[in-house]
């Protein structure tokens, strides 16, 4: 005689059901306001290896909604004012990247209407009550399949959105970011009736340092003055690299006078700098406050410019201020 058959184990001609070799990864809200039905489901769920969170109306599942969530299974007839097909369109009328969540409603095999209507709300697929557990497998494995799919496509576009705007060697923002965004950032300073300052910051003689000491020296230089930046303008709210060895700061809130020191004080840490080849840099500055004459970004950006022509026909290394009023820049004393 042999023993009793372990009621864990299958035997040798029972098959396997196909989450016993694919668990499913994800967390997924259930809304399903039957207790019973809720019971086998959530059971069914776990074997599947999801996380499920059980709630029991349209209204408690758009509270709790968030981003841990990668699909939603609703029954179509729920306790509350909303419905399943209210939950379908809430979800995809949000603004945000929860709008393309995936939805899978349980409908009875009678209602073709609201099967039809559901899917014509936004959800993305349907199964019939009472289900087959490998059914429901399938269409939650398909549609978190999508979903993954979209996360990994999510991940490499904000990569490549930040790639567009970012310099690659100095992780700066870069000229295509500050030509769309310093704009901006002056026409709400000046609806807000607030200061803005712009510096234009130029290495003195960096093409020596290439042709001398080659251009990975030269690289070391850019990021090492690109780190000093950051450390002297942590708040403001752009830092660019223009191109080359030319560099943007645009400080928000801030008037002349604060830009100058700040300008000094940077130039003067850029000198200080422990580099294999000392560096140094001009600095032109303008800025736009309240009561001045209003000037867009090109206008304020050749003030700076020429300002900083007019400190390295100065002697380099050193700060020059535009003056709006005089229409001329005003070279700082020499260091």
């Amino acid at each position: 005689m042999t023993g009793p058959e372990h009621k864990g184990a299958p035997s040798e001609d029972q098959e396997r059901q196909p989450w016993e070799d694919h668990s499913l990864r994800g967390s997924l809200l259930f809304v399903e306001d039957s207790q019973t039905s809720a019971a086998v489901t959530v059971h069914y769920l776990e074997q599947f290896g999801l996380q499920v969170r059980h709630v029991t109306t349209a209204e408690q599942a758009l509270e709790v909604l968030g981003f841990e969530y990668d699909l939603v299974l609703s029954d179509f007839f729920l306790d509350g004012e909303l419905t399943g097909l209210d939950l379908v369109k809430r979800i995809r009328a949000r603004d945000d990247d929860l709008s393309l969540l995936p939805v899978l409603m349980l409908t009875s095999a009678e209602e073709t209407d609201h099967r039809i209507s559901s899917l014509r709300a936004g959800a993305n697929d349907f199964i019939y009550k009472p289900f087959h557990p490998e059914e429901l497998y399938a269409r939650l494995h398909n549609l978190l399949s999508l979903r993954h799919a979209y996360k990994k496509l999510f991940t490499q576009k904000k990569a490549m959105e930040r790639l567009s705007v970012t310099d690659g060697l100095t992780n700066l923002y870069n000229k295509r970011f500050l030509s769309n965004e310093a704009p901006a950032l002056l026409a709400q300073s000046q609806q807000s009736g607030g200061s803005l300052a712009l510096l234009v910051l130029d290495l003195d003689h960096f093409k020596r340092i290439n042709d001398t000491y080659g251009h990975e020296q030269g690289d070391r230089t850019l990021k090492a003055v690109a780190r000093a930046l950051e450390e002297e303008f942590q708040e403001v709210d752009l830092i660019a690299r223009y191109g080359g060895e030319e560099f943007v700061v645009v400080l928000d809130q801030a008037g002349i006078e604060q830009a100058t020191i700040r300008a000094d004080r940077l130039r003067q840490r850029l000198s200080d700098l422990a580099l294999e080849t000392p560096v140094t840099a001009s600095v032109g500055i303008t800025a736009q406050h309240p009561g001045d004459p209003r000037r867009n970004y090109a206008q304020l950006f050749r003030e700076a410019d020429q300002a900083l022509y007019e400190a390295k026909h100065a002697g380099r290394n050193r700060v020059a201020v535009w003056s709006w009023d005089a229409d001329r820049a005003e070279v700082l004393a020499s260091p």
